[in-house]
C-alpha cells in the first residue's frame, strides 16, 4: 500500500484507483476507522478518521501563514515555516511542498509545481494565487454572479438577466421548460421544487430498493412541505400529493415538517417543496418502488462542466394521487396550455428589458 500519492511513479511501477484516497491504509491500517477521543489529541483531531488527501484537514493551508511563513495570528496559528528545521510544520499536514522556503523564487519559464514561488499557496492554480475571478477557461463569468434557475417563480433580484445566458439547453417536446418572469404564465407554477439526497437511499437507490434494512428506513417516495404550504393547498401529513411541472406529474407521500421554511422574497411568500432525488421504479424483486423526482426536472446544463442546472424548478402541488394512463398526459397538457408553454418557452438567452427590447 502506498502511504501518499506523492509515492506514485510515472513508470508504471505503482498503481492507484483514485489518487486522493492514497494513504487511507497507511502502514496497513484502515486510517478511516480511527476514533481517538478529542481529549487525547490536538484540536485538529488528525486521528479521528481520515481525510483526503493525505489526512489533510484544510486544503491550501499554506495560506494560513503570511508570505514570510509566519502565522497571520498566533491565536489562529495553523501551518508555519520552521526556519531551523527547514520545512513547513504545524497542526495539520502542510498542503505545500514541505521543504520549499517562503523565500524561494523559481527560474523564469519553469512551469508546473516547480514554477510556484514559496509564497504561492494555491498550488492547484497555475499561478499559485487565489482568484477573485477566472480570467480564462470559463464560458461565463469572469466574476461570480447570481442567476435564477432556468425555471423560477421569481424575477432575479440582483439584476435584469434572469438566468445564465450561456446555459446549455435541449429544447424539445420531451423537455419543455416552464415560463419564468418576465414571461407570462409563470404563475401557473407558483412553487419552488428542489431535490436532495437521502443517507439511507444510496446513490441512485439501486442497492437501497433491494435492501430490507434501508427500505424500512425509507419505505416510500415523499415530498417535504411546510405546515403553511400544507394549509394553503389542503395537504395532509402522510397523505398523497401530486407535483406537476412542465414535463410531467408525479405523486408522493406528504411529509409536513418545519424544516422547509417559507421564504419572503420581494414582499412575496415563496413556498419550497423538497423531493429526494433518484427514487423510482424498483423493478423485479425490489422491496420498495415509487415515482421519481427526476421525471419532473428538466435537462439544462452549466456551460463549463455540464453539471445539471435544473435540480430546482417551478411547480404546482395539489392534494391526492396523480392521474394514470392516458389521463396523466392530459393533466400535464392542461397546465401547459394555461401557462402558454411551447418548445421555445424559456429558451431566450438574454432576458428582454421591461419594454420588450
Amino acid at each position: 500500500m502506498l502511504n501518499s500519492f506523492v509515492e506514485m511513479k510515472a513508470d508504471g511501477s505503482t498503481s492507484g484507483g483514485c489518487w486522493i484516497y492514497t494513504g487511507v491504509y497507511t502502514d496497513g491500517v484502515n486510517q478511516s476507522a480511527r476514533r481517538k477521543p478529542g481529549s487525547q489529541q490536538s484540536w485538529v483531531a488528525p486521528e479521528w478518521g481520515w481525510a483526503w488527501p493525505m489526512n489533510r484537514r484544510i486544503l491550501y493551508n499554506r495560506a494560513s501563514a503570511d508570505p514570510d511563513g509566519k502565522p497571520w495570528s498566533e491565536r489562529k496559528a495553523y501551518i508555519w515555516w520552521d526556519e531551523a528545521a527547514g520545512k513547513w510544520t504545524g497542526h495539520d499536514v502542510p498542503d505545500f511542498q514541505v521543504t520549499k522556503a517562503p523565500s524561494f523564487r523559481p527560474e523564469p519559464g519553469i512551469g508546473g509545481p516547480e514554477g510556484l514561488a514559496g509564497d504561492d499557496p494555491f498550488i492547484m492554480q497555475a499561478d499559485g494565487k487565489g482568484w477573485l475571478y477566472a480570467p480564462s477557461g470559463l464560458l461565463d463569468g469572469p466574476l461570480p454572479v447570481h442567476y435564477e434557475p432556468l425555471e423560477s417563480p421569481l424575477r432575479n433580484a440582483m439584476h435584469t438577466q434572469q438566468s445564465n445566458p450561456t446555459r446549455e439547453m435541449f429544447p424539445r417536446k420531451e423537455n419543455l421548460t416552464g415560463p419564468s418572469p418576465p414571461e407570462p404564465g409563470s404563475d401557473v407554477y407558483p412553487y419552488v421544487v428542489t431535490t436532495y439526497r437521502l443517507t439511507e437511499h444510496h446513490t441512485a437507490g439501486g442497492m437501497s430498493r433491494w435492501s430490507p434494512y434501508l427500505a424500512e428506513l425509507q419505505p416510500e417516495f415523499f415530498c417535504e412541505v411546510s405546515p403553511e404550504l400544507a394549509a394553503e393547498r389542503g395537504l395532509e401529513h402522510l397523505g398523497w400529493a401530486t407535483i406537476v411541472t412542465a414535463r410531467t406529474a408525479i405523486e408522493a407521500r406528504v411529509l409536513v415538517t418545519d424544516r422547509v421554511t417559507p421564504l419572503t422574497v420581494d414582499g412575496r411568500t415563496i413556498h419550497q417543496i423538497g423531493l429526494p432525488y433518484h427514487w423510482g421504479v424498483g423493478g423485479g424483486g425490489s422491496i420498495v418502488s415509487g415515482d421519481s423526482a427526476n421525471d419532473v426536472m428538466g435537462v439544462a446544463l452549466d456551460p463549463n462542466v455540464h453539471i445539471q442546472d435544473s435540480k430546482a424548478a417551478a411547480c404546482d402541488i395539489q392534494p391526492g394521487r396523480r392521474p394514470t394512463g392516458p389521463e396523466l398526459p392530459r393533466y400535464v397538457e392542461a397546465y401547459r396550455r394555461r401557462a402558454g408553454i411551447s418548445v421555445d418557452t424559456g429558451t431566450a438567452r438574454v432576458t428582454p428589458e421591461k419594454d420588450g427590447s
